[in-house]
């Protein structure tokens, strides 16, 4: 998480998709996942902050303040 390499190998893209899908089985199920549901939120965000070049691992580009721009500003 310091490291702020995140070559992509597994696309924050690919992980809000399995993150949606096992959010329909858990609702199929009537279960209720609070952390699914924030998860699939961080990936999609990291998407809509132009992060979605990254690795799912560049999640910590959220967690540290001022690693990134966010609409011009610092996060």
């Amino acid at each position: 998480m310091q490291n702020p390499e995140h070559s992509c190998c597994f696309s924050p893209a690919h992980a809000a998709k399995h993150s949606g899908i096992a959010l329909e089985l858990a609702r199929s199920l009537d279960l209720d996942s609070r952390l699914g549901r924030a998860t699939k939120g961080q990936y999609d965000r990291m998407i809509a902050e132009g992060l979605g070049e990254l690795d799912k691992s560049g999640i910590a580009e959220l967690t540290f303040k001022d690693r990134h721009k966010h609409s011009g500003d610092r996060i």
